[in-house]
């Protein structure tokens, strides 16, 4: 569902991407995120902020910036993130 992209060398993140636009209920998807080891920090309607392991933003656009400068932990988010969030999806 989503492909990885490192912004720059000296950023501490990671960008996944989704392969095709979508559009995320990011309002049904606190509660699965919390029963799946996510801390939800923030919502704020068009962004959800968590943390496991790392800092994790996640937007409306289905764009997810993690804050860590760990490729394996990043393929492990993408997988998670992967599973929890397609049920989500909605078309426009």
């Amino acid at each position: 569902m989503f492909e990885i992209f490192k912004p720059c060398l000296n950023c501490k993140s990671f960008v996944l991407k989704p392969k095709t636009d979508l559009k995320l209920n990011l309002d049904n998807i606190r509660n699965v995120i919390k029963e799946n080891g996510f801390i939800v920090k923030v919502y704020t309607g068009s962004l959800l902020s968590v943390f496991k392991e790392c800092k994790i933003n996640i937007y409306s656009s289905g764009k997810v910036v993690a804050i860590t400068k760990n490729h394996e932990l990043i393929k492990n988010i993408k997988t998670e993130l992967s599973s929890i969030l397609y049920p989500y999806i909605q078309s426009d």
